[in-house]
Formats: C-alpha cells, sequence, structure tokens
C-alpha cells in the first residue's frame, strides 16, 4: 500500500534477527551466571583451604541456589558434605556430612561425586559404629570396675572375718592351755 515492497527473504532476516537478538541477551544472562557460580565456587574452596568453614559453606550453598540441578551443584553438594565431616571445623557433625552426602547422591547419582560420597557415608558409618562400641566396651570397663571394688571390698570383710577368727582361735587355745595346766596342777 505505499511503502517499499518487501522481499520475501526481508521478513525471515527480520525474524532471525529477532531471535538473535533475543538469543544473544539470554547468553549474556547465562555467561554472567556461570561466572557467579564458578566465582563462588572458587571463593567456596579458598575459604575451605583456609579452614574458613562457615564462609565456605555460604559459597556452596550459594552455588547449588544458582546452578539449581546442574554441574556445579553436585561439586558443592560434596563439598557441602566435607565441611561438615572436617575434624578440622568447630561444628562438625558426621550425621549432617552423612546425610549431605547421601543427598548429593539421590540429586546427582550418575555425578562423579557420588561413588565418593559412597565411600564418606561407609567411612562415616564405620566411625559411628566403632564409636558406639567404644562407648558399649567403657561401660563394660565400668561394670567391670564396679564387680572388682565389690569384690575387694568382700575380700576386705573376709579378711576381717579371719583376723577376727584368728583371734578367737587364739584365745582358744590360750585357754585350753590354761585349762591343761590346771588339770595338771590338779593331778598333783
Amino acid at each position: 500500500m505505499g511503502g517499499k515492497p518487501v522481499w520475501p527473504g526481508q521478513q525471515v532476516f527480520l525474524c532471525l534477527a529477532l531471535l538473535g537478538l533475543v538469543s544473544g541477551c539470554s547468553l549474556l544472562t547465562d555467561l554472567r551466571e556461570r561466572a557467579e557460580i564458578r566465582d563462588a565456587m572458587l571463593q567456596g574452596q579458598a575459604l575451605f583451604a583456609r579452614g574458613d568453614f562457615s564462609g565456605s559453606l555460604k559459597e556452596y550453598q550459594r552455588v547449588q541456589s544458582l546452578a539449581q540441578e546442574a554441574s556445579p551443584s553436585d561439586a558443592a553438594s560434596f563439598n557441602i558434605a566435607l565441611i561438615y565431616a572436617d575434624p578440622r571445623n568447630p561444628q562438625r557433625d558426621n550425621q549432617k556430612a552423612m546425610s549431605a552426602f547421601q543427598g548429593m547422591i539421590a540429586r546427582h547419582p550418575e555425578s562423579p561425586w557420588a561413588d565418593q560420597s559412597r565411600i564418606w557415608i561407609a567411612a562415616l558409618e564405620d566411625l559411628a559404629r566403632t564409636k558406639r562400641e567404644i562407648e558399649e566396651s567403657k561401660l563394660e570397663v565400668e561394670k567391670s570396675k564396679q564387680v572388682i571394688d565389690q569384690s575387694r571390698r568382700e575380700i576386705e570383710k573376709s579378711k576381717q572375718a579371719l583376723n577376727q577368727s584368728k583371734q578367737e582361735i587364739e584365745k582358744l587355745k590360750q585357754e585350753i592351755e590354761k585349762s591343761k595346766q590346771l588339770l595338771e596342777k590338779s593331778r598333783q
């Protein structure tokens, strides 16, 4: 209607240009998110290496939040579990560590971190079992000590009773000796 004629490829070109513009914006957003995730992972690793466990935990949780179920969420989950298991961590909690390792496996069963998580779970279960056995042994030792103490008290009572019996026997011997002497005197 009065405007310039539209050549057939011009509409397709316009659609492709708009699609490219929209894709480019989403690509930039995606690149920014990936950079933020990478920076948070690196910061979490650096804080962990310095022993800042709460700071490291926050960074790895941020990675999980940003990456959702995509990589490196699996690595962040694994590292969170390590933070809870680390003996240098004053807030060490092996139960939380096991739960975190189990959660990592549940969310990322095909992750390369899954096998390592299984190994950690087995090691933490062994540790928990060993601690229980040690506590049971301590209780048994304490019961044995009580039995030994009771036996010692009974032995001491028996010794006292034996000494008392010896004294009574000695007295009886003396009385028998006196009686013998009296009997001898009376015969004379």
